[in-house]
């Protein structure tokens, strides 16, 4: 199950790619748009209620909203209109790393030796993409530039991580997602509005517009679904392994879906980052 659901996730990467022909916050908002109904009527359906919490928790949820929802979302659209998915895909295995990384930086969590090696081996794979560039003549500066969003998307992503920890009134996985869902919709309302009137009413295409209904229904509800349901039958370390799958999907699906040419760089940066996950998630001594 949580193989599945990080293969759904990978195919993130292509659904943003897809939605890249349509203006950035009308995509990001489509997408919540679909989610949200489906994810509070599941809510409603299981009984689950959200608990008391803080107005510092409520703050917290709105910035993990605004961060690793929404900014996640619009960075990767953004960075996949200048980059090609499959860069995208090998940058996407550094999220553990970055938010190991990141829990030293921000939370101040010591760094275990295993977890140094896990972010330098990190590291290197997105430095093995600066190999022999297969990029048309005269576009690198473009698709560095595309990498370089798609790796603050990451960031947002990881500090999305960070950020739960802080919360310490217990609240239900299924929960979280539907009021991050919700409050992502509500964020992105403005701007899309915004653009929807700045572009006088823009074509969608429908190849577009069915990316975005497709990041909703499948990574989005399934895949969280499929996700929860595994996670709960399996360690933290099985858990964390397993989101391995998630840049080689990408990596596959990027071949399969957009015909992207998979250099060797390409396979070579995926197995580095890789190979971070797996040591990165071997279970603690304590």
């Amino acid at each position: 199950m949580m193989a599945t659901a990080m293969g759904t996730v990978g195919s993130t990467i292509v659904a943003s790619k897809l939605m890249g022909e349509m203006p950035v916050f009308i995509g990001a908002f489509l997408r919540f748009a679909v989610a949200s109904p489906l994810l509070v009527g599941i809510v409603w359906l299981s009984g689950k209620r959200l608990p008391r919490l803080t107005w510092r928790e409520w703050a917290t949820l709105c910035i993990q909203a605004g961060l690793g929802s929404v900014g996640y979302a619009v960075l990767l659209i953004m960075g996949l209109a200048l980059t090609r998915a499959s860069d995208a895909s090998v940058i996407a295995g550094t999220l553990p790393a970055v938010a190991a990384l990141l829990s030293f930086v921000v939370l101040r969590e010591r760094l275990g030796g295993w977890t140094i090696l896990a972010i330098m081996l990190a590291t290197l794979g997105v430095a093995v993409l600066s190999l022999d560039n297969p990029a048309a003549p005269g576009d690198s500066g473009q698709r560095w530039t595309g990498n370089a969003l798609v790796l603050c998307a990451i960031v947002c992503e990881a500090l999305f991580l960070l950020l739960n920890k802080t919360i310490k009134t217990p609240v239900d996985p299924l929960l979280v997602a539907a009021t991050m869902s919700v409050l992502s919709l509500v964020f992105c309302a403005v701007p899309a509005l915004f653009q929807w009137i700045h572009a006088a009413g823009p074509t969608l295409s429908l190849r577009a517009v069915g990316a975005a209904v497709y990041y909703a229904l499948v990574p989005t509800v399934l895949g969280f679904h499929l996700w929860y349901r595994g996670a709960s039958k399996a360690s933290g370390a099985e858990a964390s392994l397993l989101t391995a799958v998630y840049p080689v999907a990408g990596l596959l699906l990027s071949a399969c879906v957009l015909g992207e040419t998979i250099e060797t760089q390409h396979w070579i940066g995926a197995a580095i980052a890789v190979l971070g996950i797996a040591i990165g998630a071997r279970p603690s001594r304590r």
